[in-house]
């Protein structure tokens, strides 16, 4: 179990880093570019700033909704690298029981 946790952990945590990596490089000039139109004192600053804003708060989005995919991916590899492969038993075994 240790094995595997540790192999999936880091899988996770390097295709978590590529995915933010690859949406950094995608969207980060744009941004820049948001950030020094904002920057400058002119009539559309404050426009500048709004879209620099909402730009910056889809990337935050967007990021977050990555990792939580490659999250729940690594928690599914984990339960499949770890999963009895013999034959099913004839009745589950539950560590609890429902009253009804």
């Amino acid at each position: 179990m240790l094995t595997s946790g540790s192999l999936v952990t880091s899988a996770t945590a390097i295709r978590i880093a590529v995915g933010w990596l690859e949406l950094w490089a995608r969207r980060a000039p744009h941004l820049a570019q948001l950030a020094a139109s904002a920057s400058v004192a002119g009539t559309d600053t404050g426009r500048a700033q709004a879209a620099f804003r909402d730009d910056l708060l889809a990337l935050a989005r967007e990021s977050a909704e990555a990792s939580w995919r490659e999250l729940r991916r690594g928690v599914d590899d984990f339960d499949a690298m770890t999963r009895p492969r013999g034959e099913a038993a004839s009745r589950p075994h539950r560590p609890y029981r429902m009253k009804l």
